[in-house]
């Protein structure tokens, strides 16, 4: 019975309305939605999430069609007539790609960041935007069911052929020549349900990155990692079984995985670097230095701005916010030590760590500066 559903919704004036177009179009509702319901935490208004709703979305159709053409170029070039341009343009005819998407996406939540910096920074953005986007990509995936294509590889096994593992498809599409020789092309049966395996995925991807933004403050834009490492993680894994990979995407994928996950612990630490810079020298310029709580890590970021400072220019002074104050000498400034509990003992006494200020007569060889 499912896999009798016409790919057809509707007609109106002979213009044929596709069921996956009314779904793509319900995810990005639904993507908008969510952007306008979270938007105030990060100082917008609906409308202006309206307005990033009209930047990303033009832009992730047009490059999404882009980098989906490039790579078939003995089909869409050269462009020597109207028909061939139409033909070159018409995704109404299929053929979007997410990777392309994502990049047209990314350069809209630059342009919309740069309009609105006065509200929100670059990172907020990124982050508000991400579960919104996997939103949509778990909604338009039930598209790929409509139009039976996106699946896995024939599951022969009687004891597998049942749903979620595979799906029954009665006009299979768009599965590649060198799998000519495992089904014959459109012979109904069992195939692996490679687009539902990434609903679930993108699910509990959007589940733990809802998370993340509510409790993230530290970090403006880590979402952006999370969702490349992510997304390209579990598409790098199914187009292992997909019977329509492109090789150009799976080596995407496993480009972007490492290349997420590396940038994102660099990021992490680059943020901590500043916090910890801009701590230590707020203090010292308000007179609280002997009162502020700073952790070795503060001490060594604190170090190594210091450092990049003094190499980089004024680069480097924008970017930590760098102020004409005297240099802090943490080795022989007083400061409270910051003592860090223990998990074990912290998951007993669930108790948060704590500072004890040593007595005035100056900080012990062992303290480095602090006192405890």
């Amino acid at each position: 019975m499912l896999s009798a559903i016409d790919k057809i919704a509707f007609t109106i004036g002979g213009v044929e309305i596709a069921w996956y177009g009314l779904i793509i179009v319900f995810g990005m509702i639904v993507g908008l939605a969510i952007v306008c319901f979270e938007c105030k935490r990060i100082n917008l208004q609906t409308e202006d999430a309206i307005e990033l709703f009209l930047w990303m979305i033009p832009l992730a159709i047009i490059f999404g069609r882009l980098v989906y053409v490039i790579p078939r170029a003995d089909e869409y070039f050269p462009i020597e007539s109207w028909d061939d341009f139409v033909h070159f343009i018409a995704v109404w005819e299929g053929g979007i790609t997410i990777i392309g998407g994502i990049l047209g996406g990314l350069i809209g939540v630059v342009i919309f960041s740069y309009r609105m910096r006065k509200k929100c920074n670059f990172g907020n953005v990124v982050d508000l935007v991400v579960v919104p986007v996997l939103a949509g990509q778990i909604i338009g995936r039930l598209g790929n069911f409509v139009n039976q294509e996106a699946f896995g590889i024939p599951i022969y096994d009687a004891r597998l052929q049942h749903f979620p593992i595979a799906i029954y498809l009665d006009d299979p599409q768009g599965y590649e020549h060198k799998y000519a020789e495992i089904v014959e092309n459109n012979t109904p049966g069992w195939f692996a349900a490679t687009f539902f395996y990434e609903m679930v995925w993108n699910f509990i991807g959007a589940v733990i990155f809802f998370a993340i933004w509510r409790k993230n403050k530290r970090f403006p834009g880590i979402l952006g990692f999370c969702y490349f490492f992510w997304y390209f993680l579990g598409r790098l894994m199914l187009e292992q079984v997909r019977l329509d990979a492109v090789p150009v995407t799976a080596v995407a994928c496993a480009v972007l995985v490492p290349l997420a996950l590396v940038a994102g612990a660099a990021y992490i630490l680059i943020c901590m670097t500043r916090q910890s810079f801009r701590k230590v020298t707020s203090a010292a310029e308000n007179g609280t230095l002997g009162i502020t709580e700073l952790d070795r890590f503060d001490v060594a970021n604190y170090a190594f701005a210091l450092r990049a400072i003094a190499r980089g220019g004024a680069f480097f002074r924008w970017f930590y916010g760098a102020k004409d104050i005297p240099v802090v000498d943490l080795a022989t400034a007083d400061y409270i030590v910051k003592q860090r509990t223990p998990w074990k003992i912290r998951g007993r006494r669930a108790s948060t760590a704590e500072s004890v200020s040593a007595p005035t007569d100056g900080p012990s060889a062992d303290d480095k500066g602090g006192k405890e």
